[in-house]
């Protein structure tokens, strides 16, 4: 990082030779061949590159198509994205639409958009209020679910698990009962095969089983077996299939 980078633009159409760059923006249709080494890479029209990319800062505001393995410090998407090989970031913050088609490890998650991954999402935290669509093992020290639309994952593991409908902590009342009403308009539900972790608490949430230490199951919830070591509670509202201390 000591020698000197050149900076690169693509305004109108145009290709990109791979290699180490200061600056790679793209406002128009850009290809870069090869592989690519960046401080910062901004795609705000439609950009596409063929190698592997690894960059400090990436921003997605246009269309993006990345057909090898992505590292980041930092990833933010509020367009289109998808990269075809594994995805490796510090913090990646999704407002638009990412299609990872392997899995993704970060230290930080945050879905306010559309995120479809055909493998693993590993973090320590995640934290979604859109919709996701996880193939694989959600995993992370704490995960925070608002679904905002449909979420899917094969799994969910984790320290501290909480799935609440918006504003079920922090509104009361009149307010409370609306954005409980419009976030089951919208379909803000969340589907998983096994949820496991320490501390859990569920609402608006399908599940075959769920297993932890101390499992709180709030409303609106469709469990078929239930496991925990230490605590249970379950609201009127949800229909659990089997309870068993363990």
């Amino acid at each position: 990082m000591s020698e000197e980078r050149k900076s690169v633009s693509v305004s109108g159409a145009g290709v990109i030779a791979g290699g180490s760059y200061s600056r790679v923006s793209i406002s128009g249709a850009g290809k870069i061949n090869g592989d690519l080494y960046a401080e910062e890479l901004r795609m705000s029209g439609a950009g596409r590159v063929s190698g592997h990319c690894e960059v400090v800062h990436l921003s997605v505001s246009g269309t993006g198509k990345f057909e090898k393995a992505v590292i980041a410090d930092e990833m933010k998407v509020s367009g289109v994205a998808k990269v075809e090989g594994p995805v490796k970031v510090k913090e990646l913050k999704c407002s638009g639409t990412f299609r990872a088609s392997e899995g993704i490890s970060s230290e930080y998650v945050k879905v306010s958009g559309q995120l479809h991954v055909g493998g693993d999402v590993e973090a320590e935290i995640f934290r979604a209020s859109g919709g996701f669509d996880i193939r694989g093992l959600l995993s992370a020290d704490r995960i925070e679910i608002h679904p905002g639309g449909r979420c899917r994952a094969q799994e969910i593991g984790g320290a501290r698990i909480d799935i609440r409908r918006y504003g079920a902590r922090d509104h009361a009342g009149l307010l409370n009962s609306v954005l409980r009403a419009l976030s089951s308009a919208w379909g803000g539900e969340v589907e998983a095969t096994l949820i496991e972790g320490d501390e859990i608490y569920l609402e608006n949430t399908r599940a075959d089983v769920v297993r932890g230490k101390q499992i709180q199951i709030g409303p609106n919830c469709k469990i078929g077996l239930i496991e925990y070591f230490e605590s249970l509670k379950v609201h009127d509202d949800s229909e659990v299939g089997q309870q068993t201390k363990i």
